[in-house]
């Protein structure tokens, strides 16, 4: 996964690279953003990279069981109270990332569902495109990157993401197959637990099998 360490600094030069639209001038100090989620509590999500894995409606509670995920924000101008909402946003511009760099996305992988709406609101219900994984093990490594900023929100260290594509090279093929072997044979690892559920079983080779062969759009 050492090759993708760079990919918070990577995306940050590529979008300084891209005009931005006419949106950004409603953004002109640090912007904010304010989360919620459908269900309270640890939630994990499970992605693959044609974004065949399961939506964040779909998500795992800690036994294994399925919960609505669906993860909200508001996007303000400014720290609250003296920002606004930020309406009609637009989507591409706004990603959900991991700032180690070991969720791996796809192009537009961890884009939310729609611009903001006109009281600057946005959610992410559908699956994602993605590889690697991410558990924040009580360590908040989950963040926004909008318009150039990186922003850490409260209430992310409650969401972990793992994939069949283990190793995040956006390809599910044998190679995770034997990352995958390690765990199902030897240490319980998170990234391995596809049906989150502190067990790797028959439940999640299933996953990983469903799987095999896929790749980005």
């Amino acid at each position: 996964m050492a090759g993708h360490k760079y990919f918070i600094a990577f995306l940050f030069l590529v979008m300084l690279a891209v005009p931005r639209t006419a949106w950004s001038a409603d953004i002109p100090t640090v912007p904010y953003i304010e989360v919620s989620f459908a269900t309270e509590g640890p939630l994990s999500v499970f992605s693959a990279p044609d974004g065949s894995g399961y939506a964040f409606n779909q998500a795992f509670d800690p036994t294994g069981q399925f919960v609505d995920g669906t993860l909200t924000i508001i996007l303000y101008n400014d720290t609250p109270p003296w920002g606004v909402p930020v309406p009609f946003y637009p989507r591409e511009d706004i990603f959900l990332v991991d700032l180690t760099g070991d969720l791996v996305p796809c192009t537009e992988g961890t884009i939310p569902d729609a611009n903001t709406d006109a009281d600057g609101v946005t959610s992410w219900s559908h699956p994602m495109f993605t590889g690697g994984w991410v558990e924040p093990d009580g360590v908040n490594r989950l963040a926004f990157f909008v318009s150039g900023w990186i922003l850490e929100s409260a209430g992310l260290e409650e969401l972990r993401i793992n994939s069949a594509d283990m190793n995040g090279d956006l390809v599910v093929n044998l190679t995770d197959v034997a990352s995958f072997s390690e765990s199902y044979y030897g240490l319980y690892g998170y990234a391995s637990d596809f049906r989150w559920d502190g067990v790797v079983n028959l439940s999640d080779v299933a996953l990983l099998a469903a799987s095999l062969g896929t790749s980005c759009p």
